[in-house]
């Protein structure tokens, strides 16, 4: 059965259905591969700047071995430096698509990032290098678990040869929501 309508609810519908088609393509751009790859770049190299601006001097800090101006001041001609490196380390993360190989691989670039920031910014003391080499590997590890997590692609559908990715809801961190 038809039924006429006035023009206002022909113009909400069609506003409506502007929105769901926006919606649906914004869905589908970030559940898209280059956004993964694009967003664990992004956030490893905000991980980096954050490593060398708050990450190093805290915990040297911390230790007592220095106060946490001259630890940043130090550190701040290499940002730009962990920024880049974490972000290599952060791609290489999503395409590995293993939390505990994400862990490894952004756990070394920590592990190196600090001893070499840390030795020829602050110091060359064991101490030091100690803090600062070991406070950046268990940054990294921990970020590299996070972005090696929720970041990598999706598994395909087994029963399907033909698909290349699966769906969203099949990654680990959804498997809490799945059980209960």
């Amino acid at each position: 059965m038809n039924a006429a309508t006035t023009a206002l609810e022909n113009r909400q519908n069609m506003i409506l259905k502007m929105f769901r088609t926006f919606n649906a393509g914004i869905v589908r751009f970030v559940m898209g591969i280059r956004f993964r790859a694009v967003g664990a770049t992004m956030l490893a190299s905000f991980a980096g700047l954050s490593l060398t601006t708050n990450v190093i001097p805290s915990a040297i800090s911390m230790m007592g071995l220095m106060d946490t101006f001259s630890a940043r001041w130090g550190l701040g001609g290499f940002a730009v430096y962990s920024m880049m490196s974490w972000a290599v380390g952060g791609w290489a993360v999503q395409k590995t698509g293993d939390k505990r190989m994400g862990a490894i691989v952004l756990g070394l670039v920590g592990l190196t990032t600090g001893l070499l920031f840390t030795g020829f910014g602050i110091s060359t003391e064991m101490n030091i290098l100690l803090t600062g080499g070991g406070a950046a590997l268990l940054y990294g590890a921990i970020g590299g678990l996070i972005i090696g997590d929720a970041l990598r692609d999706p598994p395909a559908d087994p029963n399907d040869p033909y698909a290349k990715i699966g769906r969203i809801g099949d990654l680990g961190m959804f498997n809490y929501f799945k059980n209960n």
